[in-house]
Order: structure tokens, then sequence, then C-alpha cells
């Protein structure tokens, strides 16, 4: 059983990750509103801290999307990253990017407002 509670999209594009250390670059397999994968042959220790940026091209100004988060899973041809931070104009690109990329927009709302029910739930 899934504990997966945001719907996964797949969407090609690179990302690069930053660490207190390092740079590089990787494709990104697919994301979701708290994460994504990205297929790479780096490799971070889980709990690593990383800021990710992604470019989106084909727009004039091109947009970039920024998330700061950790790794999350590590497998042979790539690593998860979990979202920690992320601004509000990233937010709203990566709701729609993540909507666009999905047969069930709705299904997105749901789970953002699903989502934020649960934290005011916690307060």
């Amino acid at each position: 059983m899934s504990t997966r509670r945001f719907s996964r999209v797949h969407f090609n594009v690179e990302a690069t990750i930053k660490t207190a250390d390092r740079l590089f670059q990787g494709v990104v397999e697919n994301l979701s509103m708290t994460g994504m994968f990205l297929v790479t042959s780096e490799r971070l220790p889980l709990g690593e801290a990383v800021e990710i940026t992604i470019v989106l091209t084909g727009s004039s100004p091109e947009i970039t999307v920024s998330f700061n988060g950790k790794t999350s899973r590590i497998v042979e041809n790539g690593m998860g990253f979990v979202f920690e931070k992320i601004d509000l104009d990233s937010y709203m690109h990566l709701k729609n990017i993540v909507a666009y990329n999905i047969d069930d927009a709705e299904k997105v709302m749901e789970e953002i407002c699903h989502s934020i029910d649960e934290k005011l739930a916690e307060k």
C-alpha cells in the first residue's frame, strides 16, 4: 500500500542541485507537490540538505522554480528529494506543472486542500 499523498507526474527537464560543497545537474524524471526524482550518477547521503533549481525554458523570460529540500531516497539510477521550503512563486509554478501534466487537475487541488486542512488541524 502506498503512503504517497500527492500525485506524481512525469516531467522531463534538467535540474541543478547545490549542496554546501557541490553543484551538479540531472534530469527530473517525475515530481509532485512535495518532491521529485532526479536521474543522475551523482550520490549524496540521505538527509543531505540541497537547493534545487529547475529552469523552465520556452517562455520569455525563462521561469525558475526553486526549492530547499533534502535527499530522501537513493537508487541505482538516481535520487529522490523531498521539498522542505518553497517560495510562493515557485509553489504556484509547481502547482501548474503538476496540474497540466496530470489527467485529473482537480485531484491536485483536492490533495493540496487536504494537506492544508491536515496542517491546520495539527495546530
